[in-house]
Formats: C-alpha cells, structure tokens, sequence
C-alpha cells in the first residue's frame, strides 16, 4: 500500500514539473536543444517510474488479498533499513563534488572523474580499465555537448590555460 501512495505522490509532482517545465520561456541562447528539453524529460521520466511503482503496489497488494506474504510487512533490522538511503546519500555528495569542481576543472575533467568516483563507489576496483573508461566519458561527453549540440560547457583552468598559451 505504501508504494501505491508514494506512486500516486510522486506522479502529481512529476505532471506538475513536467508542466512548470512546459512553461519555460525560450531563450535567444537555445540551441537546437531548447532549455525546457531536459527538465521535460525528468518529468516524463518521474512520471513513468511513478507509474511503474504505483503498478508494482497494485501487484502486491493483489498477491496479498491472494494469501501470499507482503514484503513491506516484514520488519528489517535499523542498519539494513537504512543502508540503502545511505548509499544514495553517497551518491548525492559525489554529485555535489562535481558541481563544486565544474567550474574550477572544466566539465570534460569533472565528467571524467565524476565516472571514475561513481564507478569506485559501486564497486569496481581501480584500473586502467576505469581510467580509461573514465577519460573518454569525459572527452566524449564534452564532445557530444561542445560540439554536435553546440551546447556551451565551462572548461576551468583549461579554458585560462588554452587562453594564456594563445
């Protein structure tokens, strides 16, 4: 029942970002890909996993109206409960730490090492292999937005170093 509510919850604040979004004024500085896109697609997005778990509460209140156990009666251990909301919590400072370093080392080297760090917390080991991976999600992030999308991305010190030596 909780995740039918939460569903329901979350689907009206979703169509309600999905709606301010729609209102966003254009801006002469739009590209090809207009302002008001990405905040459109977090909110189709919210309201499709919305959906799914108000449909996955239906499923289970169903099973439970059938005899069968329900998972969200059975009663979890504090540190079990909340090891989930902690691992989002992590994750949620690796993602202000890239914020923070956007604008002092640029995106493509803040993409690169904001990769490298999700991929460290989420359990794979430290290698060539992730090193790699991580430098070219950078490069191929700030080319996909720089250069086909012609979308401006800040460079930091590699912006005042290219700018310094030419």
């Amino acid at each position: 029942m909780k995740n039918i509510a939460s569903g329901i919850f979350l689907l009206a604040l979703s169509v309600g970002y999905y709606l301010a979004a729609a209102k966003m004024p254009t801006s002469i500085l739009d590209t090809t890909v207009n302002s008001a896109a990405f905040p459109r697609l977090l909110g189709i997005a919210g309201a499709i996993f919305s959906l799914v778990l108000i449909v996955q509460g239906l499923l289970a209140y169903r099973a439970s109206a059938n005899g069968a156990p329900v998972e969200d009666e059975i009663e979890e251990p504090a540190d079990i409960r909340w090891r989930p909301h902690l691992r989002a919590l992590g994750l949620l400072v690796i993602v202000c730490l890239f914020i923070v370093a956007l604008e002092v080392v640029g995106y493509p080297t803040a993409v690169a090492a904001l990769i490298l760090a999700v991929s460290i917390y989420g359990g794979y080991p430290l290698s060539w292999t992730s090193a790699a991976v991580s430098i070219g999600g950078g490069v191929f992030f700030w080319l996909f937005f720089m250069v086909f999308l012609g979308i401006h991305m800040p460079l930091g010190i590699w912006g005042y170093l290219a700018a310094l030596f030419s």
